[in-house]
């Protein structure tokens, strides 16, 4: 008796609809640049909706909670945030420590478990992909449009100043630019507009560190297909590069040109630029090896390093949470980020989210080498994602043949047995015969 294959076909609930529209509004927070919109509280509102969702489609049941375990990086993601626990008690500064952590839970537990919920196969994780390109399209609309101006330099809206939008861009035109080749041609005209508008406004940003993100992603990607992409992105980087110096404003390159002369850079020269306070997160690594100052007390313990002057941010992810959570948080981040990495390997050519999740990552590594970015949602954005995917690829053997004459089972029955047959330290599940 031969095995067939059922194909299930459904409609898209609110927990789709909200992954489309939420992500505007959760990730892109495109409502800050609307006054009248300020009081209303969206990100709040939006997140209560996805809780209330979740809790109403039993997105925290056992089996749920179960299916999301088989994610190796989600184990280290939980390992992670029981790091950022502990350093509370280490914190030179608990009130702040204990605030921002129940908010970085909060939002960031509510958010994967709503993905989770949603998502019971790797078609199901295109409504969070296409509301990241319509987050990208209207950010990039808004920096040509009606941006907020820092210093003669653009960003999207508040929470992101110039160099915060400038990375943005690159990891999520990272994320989504290898569907390219994978989607209808609508879907593909707006992966268009969205890297035109993306590259555009990372020139408006004059953000040296988003560019920097920017090049060695897309040097990472040529030298992916070899030869041939090496040669492509010597013509297109070409040709972009003209046209980026025929059609930019004046003075909107000076920053990226002064690249050239570190000798002069304020970053090298100036009491309080980058390598300084880069010292300063050293020395503080160093000194709190085991337990860290504290989660989110960077600002807070570099000012005690010195005697007046101005207390600056990390102004580097790594060394941010070095600083903040000891050795041991540090490796969590990095063996999280790895093994998001390593288990986003495309699984075939036509694989493309895994293809995304690697660049993403990749942007993440160059660009956060220039900002405080061990907490951003945007990098979360993209490890849960990589983590839904994981369990889903998981369980994917499992689902996907069934006997011809076997009852209908409905899809969460069916996850349930899945999960409870499967080993609890074996990635990939047995079909059953």
């Amino acid at each position: 008796m031969s095995n067939v294959e059922v194909a299930i076909r459904r409609s898209p609930g609110l927990l789709a609809n909200l992954m489309l529209f939420g992500t505007m509004i959760t990730l892109g927070r495109v409502q800050e640049v609307f006054v009248f919109l300020w009081p209303l509280r969206l990100v709040l509102v939006m997140f209560l909706i996805m809780g209330i969702s979740l809790l109403m489609k039993g997105g925290t049941s056992r089996y749920r909670l179960n299916m999301l375990w088989l994610s190796p990086t989600f184990r280290k993601f939980v390992l992670f945030v029981g790091i950022m626990i502990a350093s509370v008690a280490f914190s030179v500064y608990g009130s702040k420590s204990l605030g921002f952590l129940k908010e970085f839970i909060l939002y960031c537990g509510i958010f994967l478990l709503a993905l989770n919920c949603q998502v019971d196969r790797r078609e199901d994780l295109n409504y969070v992909i296409g509301g990241a390109v319509l987050t990208l399209i209207v950010l990039g609309l808004i920096c040509f449009l009606h941006p907020r101006v820092v210093g003669g330099r653009v960003a999207a809206n508040w929470t992101y100043d110039p160099n915060d939008t400038a990375l943005l861009f690159v990891m999520i035109l990272a994320l989504v630019l290898p569907a390219m080749k994978h989607v209808k041609p609508l879907y593909k005209w707006a992966l268009r507009s969205a890297a035109v508008l993306g590259l555009g406004a990372i020139v408006l940003t004059q953000s040296r560190g988003g560019l920097v993100a920017l090049v060695g992603t897309v040097t990472v990607w040529a030298l992916s297909h070899g030869v041939k992409g090496v040669v492509r992105l010597a013509m297109f980087g070409g040709l972009a590069l003209m046209l980026v110096l025929a059609f930019a404003p004046p003075g909107k390159l000076s920053r990226f040109t002064s690249m050239v002369n570190l000798e002069d850079d304020y970053n090298m020269t100036a009491k309080h630029g980058r390598i300084e306070v880069w010292k300063n997160g050293l020395e503080l690594f160093q000194k709190n090896m085991l337990t860290g100052t504290g989660l989110s007390t960077f600002i807070v313990a570099e000012g005690q390093t010195h005697s007046g002057g101005k207390w600056s941010e990390a102004h580097n992810a790594f060394i941010e949470i070095g600083a903040e959570l000891g050795i041991f948080g540090l490796a969590a981040f990095l063996a999280m980020l790895f093994s998001a990495w390593r288990r986003a390997a495309p699984k075939d050519e036509n694989d493309w989210l895994g293809k995304g999740i690697r660049l993403s990552l990749t942007a993440y590594v160059f660009g956060g080498m220039f900002l405080s970015w061990g907490y951003i949602f945007v990098l979360y954005f993209v490890l849960f994602i990589a983590m839904v995917r994981e369990r889903v690829l998981a369980l994917e053997p499992a689902q996907a043949p069934v006997m011809a004459d076997s009852p209908p089972v409905s899809r969460s029955a069916a996850q349930a047995e899945s999960v409870r047959a499967a080993p609890r330290r074996r990635y990939k599940m047995k079909e059953r015969k």
